[in-house]
């Protein structure tokens, strides 16, 4: 395969695209914080081949022999998806691509999930926006095991955006998390990583 160009470093891209937001926000969990990561702000195309990529890399080199991306709807079946087609441009190697719906359709393609479906000999990666409370990602592994017996699936978001006090629920494998964000604004004398690092010992 072709040669690549060194990819844009997550940070600076999600900083970039907006998709690093600061100001009073509500998560699912109800909890609050300062920041939030919206990645409805990689809304281009350039940026989801970007963002694709680092995925795929990430992939490749944390999960060997994957063979199957699933993504939560809604924000997982853009990044699934744009995951799939960044790792055969990259390196060949043809991932299938799994996503769900919120609520089954009675018509055309029916039924919960679009894509190809998974069999137990299928290693599993899910693909998501960030780690938080982890419900989404609960929810996820209880589908695959309930309707296609897949036991066990690993989990790769873009923020790992759990605190000191509040571990991620379940093994995660994340393109950055909270202390780097904060490390990283540190670095470039931005003052928004108090924030950051406050929220990271306190929440």
């Amino acid at each position: 395969m072709n040669e690549h160009p060194a990819l844009e470093p997550i940070i600076p891209f999600l900083l970039r695209t907006g998709a690093l937001k600061f100001g009073e926000f509500t998560l699912k969990s109800g909890a609050p914080s300062p920041f939030f990561i919206d990645l409805g702000e990689v809304k281009q195309g350039r940026d989801l081949a970007i963002l694709g990529a680092h995925f795929a890399e990430a992939v490749a080199t944390r999960f060997p022999g994957t063979t199957l991306l699933f993504g939560p709807a809604y924000k997982g079946i853009a990044l699934a998806t744009a995951t799939a087609a960044a790792a055969w441009h990259r390196s060949g190697a043809d991932l299938g691509v799994l996503f769900d719906r919120k609520e089954a359709k009675t018509h055309g393609e029916t039924g919960s999930f679009i894509g190809r479906r998974p069999t137990s000999a299928d290693r599993v990666v899910i693909i998501d926006d960030v780690m938080s409370s982890g419900r989404t990602k609960l929810d996820a592994l209880t589908a695959l095991r309930t309707t296609f017996g897949v036991t066990t699936a690993d989990i790769l978001v873009v923020v790992d955006r759990t605190t000191r006090h509040h571990p991620p629920p379940l093994p995660v494998a994340a393109l950055t998390t909270v202390p780097a964000l904060a490390e990283h604004l540190k670095r470039e004398g931005d003052p928004r990583w108090q924030v950051i690092h406050h929220f990271w010992e306190t929440a």
